[in-house]
């Protein structure tokens, strides 16, 4: 004998009585199934219900149910240690109410967001995903993308209908035939009995199609639709949004990061857009300064670093020069330019802020990646690269300081 499936009947009951009739073992803990249940198994795009379950033995969780078809038992995936349940067994299961109310108003709305692009656009629902932050659905329209002002009529569209407290309907039938007496929007063969999901009037439904998920009874318990973005995905438009209690969550904490950012900038959320706008132009004209200013201290080190290089005197091979002024990528680029003006000669260049060598070399007497691989170890570094230069990173700038030491002395005889 098959479950009983108390949430067709009546999507808003959350506990049950009932017997256990099968059990099985999976992970170390007890998976039952019952002669009627009130948990609705994940499917068609919803997730399962969650709860409790009370025996005699104590009370355990329900991390989930599933189904292996509409026709068969509902399994009951426990946290019970496995033996706890056998056959004949009473228990009373409770779902979390909470997450099936929430899965009621994020399935419906789902419907009607579905529905309202059909409608409005002639988009067709390729893919439907109800996850922990959002739900998504990919709209086909032929390879069109959605205007801001589309989604903005859909959603506003949505909202209406929402408020518009309309009759959330489920008919049965005993094939898929027989289902097509409704103005199905999605005709979708389908094995066995059949429930249809109707927003509205059945005669002239807001939206109609089969589905196997638990829906409010009156549209006005989704409470709200909030479409978040709308992005291109395989040719289609993947709509991210959220129903309801979700939904309201989500904006009223959006909310709050808007009103804390503005209080940032010293203005009110209305001018946020204007601020940041100005803040932009500023950070733009900061960049180029810095960037200017970059280039006149890379040529001004330059210049520096060579003077020491070529003063009358000095014949060493090898050159130690540290800056935090610069950035790693930049004092890269300075090496370079400054080891193109030289030959027969090793730069060591130091980056403590990054903890960072860089070796540059301009003689073949002087194999940069060699050198970096076979001492940096030695110094808790690594790293590697070129002949002609190589990088190698430490753990503490001792380590580094040491490093450069050693290579100085070591190619400076």
């Amino acid at each position: 004998m098959s479950t009983k499936r108390i949430y067709q009947e009546d999507a808003y009951c959350s506990a049950n009585e009932a017997v256990v009739t099968a059990v099985i073992q999976e992970n170390g803990a007890d998976v039952f199934a019952c002669n009627a249940s009130c948990f609705f198994p994940e499917g068609g795009g919803q997730p399962s219900d969650s709860g409790t379950v009370a025996a005699g033995n104590g009370v355990f969780e329900i991390v989930r149910a599933y189904d292996e078809d509409l026709e068969g038992d509902v399994w009951h995936v426990s946290d019970a240690p496995a033996g706890t349940f056998s056959a004949g067994d009473k228990v009373e299961l409770s779902v979390d109410w909470d997450r099936r109310f929430r899965n009621m108003q994020r399935h419906c709305g789902e419907h009607m967001l579905s529905g309202t692009m059909d409608t409005l656009f002639g988009g067709v629902n390729r893919g439907f995903h109800m996850g922990d932050d959002y739900i998504t659905i990919d709209i086909d329209l032929g390879g069109r993308m959605l205007t801001e002002e589309e989604l903005d009529l859909a959603e506003r569209t949505v909202n209406d209908a929402i408020w518009a407290d309309l009759p959330v309907t489920v008919s049965w039938f005993p094939d898929y035939e027989s289902s097509l007496a409704l103005p199905v929007r999605k005709k979708v063969p389908h094995d066995g009995r059949v429930s249809v999901v109707t927003v509205g009037s059945p005669e002239d439904p807001y939206d109609c199609i089969a589905c196997c998920g638990t829906h409010p009874a009156r549209s006005s318990e989704v409470g709200l639709l909030a479409i978040y973005k709308c992005d291109p995905n395989k040719g289609m438009n993947r709509i991210f949004f959220d129903c309801g209690i979700a939904a309201w969550e989500k904006l009223t904490a959006d909310s709050r990061m808007l009103s804390e950012i503005a209080k940032r900038y010293s203005c009110s959320p209305a001018d946020l857009e204007s601020r940041l706008g100005l803040e932009a132009e500023n950070i733009s004209s900061l960049k180029a300064r810095l960037a200017a200013l970059t280039a006149y201290a890379k040529e001004v080190e330059k210049e520096r670093i060579l003077a020491g290089i070529n003063a009358p005197g000095r014949n060493a091979k090898t050159a130690c020069y540290t800056t935090e002024l610069l950035s790693v990528d930049d004092l890269l680029k300075l090496g370079f330019s400054v080891i193109n003006e030289t030959s027969g000669f090793l730069l060591v260049m130091k980056h403590p802020e990054t903890k960072t060598c860089l070796l540059f070399s301009s003689s073949e007497e002087f194999r940069c990646g060699e050198i970096v691989r076979a001492s940096a170890p030695g110094f808790n570094g690594k790293g590697g690269g070129r002949d002609d230069n190589a990088r190698a990173v430490f753990t503490d700038i001792s380590d580094l300081d040491s490093f450069a030491r050693e290579i100085q002395n070591e190619f400076s005889r």
